[in-house]
């Protein structure tokens, strides 16, 4: 069977009437696609020739060190091309990597009008950045450099909050990451985050060992108290001070008990 689809991609990224392209596709089964999935383009660079790929992953570039900045070799010319920092779908910032367009199109890989919109809107910066004033640049520029200090804080475990064994024996982690919310958890290969993570294992494992825990048995987890809002401020809130809480705060303390209850 045949449905139509519309090509434009699911993405914050601005896209005029002519990025939106219709076709009449055979449907794909979902399961026989395994093709990786763009979900952002994050940045752009000029890079030497073949520093791409699966060797500019963090863990990579941690064990191997980064192609990217290898010492040329005598006699060898500077061979510079375009490359672009992915971020996939269904996978943590650990695993971005840096591809060139043909690289991407050589992998058949979902989501490539994403990086069509990426070029396309760099260029229109760099367009813009020609008729810009000294001050909106440096602005832009600023904003751009504390937008790569949050997607590098992407890389850093929070906290751990869940494993899994695996048929050969080994756990695998459920991670949490810094400024990311608990919905972008990913769940990471046990000797890789060993590597990368050590001591957030351990403070999981201590997690799990505490006493002072209360487990899933304990009876005030397992029966709630009856909620009861308050209508006024308690005698012991307000301190020596004797200050009051606002309608709003009130509201707010009963907000709290409420899920407690």
């Amino acid at each position: 069977s045949a449905q139509k689809i519309s090509y434009k991609e699911d993405t914050d990224e601005a896209t005029d009437s002519d990025d939106v392209i219709e076709a009449i596709v055979p449907v794909v089964n979902a399961e026989e696609d395994n093709r990786e999935t763009i979900e952002k383009v994050l940045e752009g660079r000029k890079g030497r020739k073949g520093a791409t790929g699966h060797k500019t992953t963090l863990y990579n570039v941690r064990e191997t060190g980064d192609p990217n900045t290898e010492p040329l070799k005598e006699d060898e010319d500077e061979e510079l091309e375009i490359h672009y920092c992915i971020k996939w779908k269904s996978w943590s910032h650990i695993h971005n990597t840096w591809e060139t367009e043909a690289s991407l199109r050589e992998q058949k890989v979902n989501g490539i009008k994403k990086l069509e919109n990426f070029i396309k809107r760099d260029d229109e910066i760099r367009e813009w950045k020609e008729n810009a004033t000294p001050e909106d640049i440096e602005y832009y520029d600023c904003q751009q450099e504390m937008m790569q200090d949050l997607l590098e804080s992407h890389k850093n475990v929070e906290r751990i909050i869940s494993h899994r064994k695996e048929n050969n024996g080994s756990a695998d982690y459920l991670c949490k990451w810094q400024g990311l919310p608990y919905l972008e958890c990913t769940w990471e290969d046990g000797e890789l985050t060993a590597k990368l993570f050590q001591s957030h294992i351990d403070q999981y494992l201590a997690r799990n060992k505490s006493q002072c825990i209360p487990t899933k048995l304990t009876k005030v987890l397992k029966v709630r108290p009856k909620f009861n809002p308050l209508k006024s401020q308690p005698t012991y809130l307000g301190g020596s001070e004797n200050l009051h809480l606002r309608d709003y705060q009130l509201d707010g303390v009963n907000w709290l008990i409420h899920s407690w209850c």
